[in-house]
């Protein structure tokens, strides 16, 4: 349920104005205590939002954003919703399912180049019924706009009436996923008895970030401390990219909130080499979580910023003096992509 913020007098009243969405994921997604991990690493106190349970074949984080997304598609009598990401995108194979749930036609443009042979969120990208279309990623980056002025064009020549959605639905009216959901874990919080404490999230499109930070700032939640991880770019990209998304969804909607960028809080050094890129310490959270608590991470995303989590732990930053919270995003299916480079070192019986 949505929280309307109090004036300074301390009486609630509505200036909140949702938008329309689409019920298309499994919520609440649970909250979790980590209570074997948390033993592994001298009594921390470690809890999972696992938005990774959102619903099997739309597992993830993109759903809650894609649900006010299809809806304004469906609303603007549109059938095609075009999109971007590389094959191993949890956006855009959450795009396919759900646009194959509703009736709705998926158009994905990757960079770079998909392979010839789909593994992962790629098969099911083809299982889903989903067209897609290959760039390297110096054109797609070199041409980004035309490109996605000439698929649409091509489309509506077709008789299609598409939609664009970028990169993990991170538009102003994807925000709302995350301003949801903001509600929906803090009652979780309070019914667990957790007052102030560290919340983590993944960073790359910005969208989840975004939309936690306004609905920290909306619902009021001062306890908490909201901190990302970014898993693409750096730390000054994000500054600006995700501050511009959250000021565009304020304004757009009319929101009660000012936002500040001294609200931004970034963990860096997390990135390796780039985006979808697994390194070693990243295949060695995954493993480590997996043989504690049975709990997935994907190499793009959870697995690393899961170790930002976990070196603040040890470092005694995180789940000492008040528990830390990681939102799990989800992409499982990311790991059928590299089965070589999760296994690495675990012996093979």
């Amino acid at each position: 349920m949505l929280v309307c913020p109090e004036d300074d007098s301390g009486n609630r009243h509505m200036a909140i104005h949702e938008p329309q969405r689409i019920p298309l994921a499994a919520l609440p997604t649970p909250l979790v205590h980590l209570p074997r991990l948390g033993r592994e690493l001298d009594d921390a106190q470690i809890w999972m939002k696992r938005d990774d349970l959102t619903g099997l074949e739309v597992s993830g984080n993109k759903i809650r954003k894609l649900e006010y997304v299809i809806a304004d598609a469906q609303a603007s009598a549109c059938d095609t919703l075009v999109t971007e990401g590389t094959c191993q995108s949890n956006h855009c194979r959450a795009v396919a399912a759900a646009c194959a749930r509703v009736g709705l036609h998926s158009f994905l443009l990757f960079r770079p180049e998909a392979a010839d042979s789909p593994q992962g969120n790629h098969l099911l990208d083809v299982l889903f019924g989903a067209e897609t279309r290959s760039y390297s990623r110096i054109r797609f980056d070199g041409d980004h706009d035309q490109i996605i002025n000439d698929v649409i064009a091509e489309l509506l020549a077709r008789g299609r009436q598409p939609r664009y959605t970028p990169a993990g639905a991170s538009e102003p009216l994807g925000c709302w996923g995350y301003i949801r959901a903001t509600a929906e874990l803090a009652d979780q919080l309070q019914a667990a008895g957790i007052g102030e404490c560290d919340v983590v999230v993944p960073l790359s499109s910005g969208g989840t970030y975004a939309g936690t930070l306004v609905g920290k700032l909306l619902h009021r939640l001062d306890h908490w401390r909201l901190w990302a991880v970014p898993v693409s770019d750096d730390v000054a990209y994000h500054q600006y990219a995700v501050g511009r998304l959250c000021r565009a969804a304020i304004a757009q909607y009319g929101l009660p909130i000012d936002f500040d960028d001294a609200a931004l809080r970034l963990v860096d050094g997390y990135v390796g080499q780039g985006y979808a890129i697994p390194y070693s310490k990243a295949i060695e959270t995954i493993q480590l979580l997996a043989r504690f608590e049975g709990i997935m991470l994907d190499p793009v995303y959870t697995g690393k910023s899961f170790c930002a989590v976990l070196d603040g732990v040890r470092e005694g930053r995180f789940g000492r003096e008040r528990p830390v919270v990681f939102i799990h995003t989800g992409g499982v299916f990311s790991d059928f992509a590299w089965p070589e480079v999760i296994l690495q070192g675990l012996p093979r019986n």
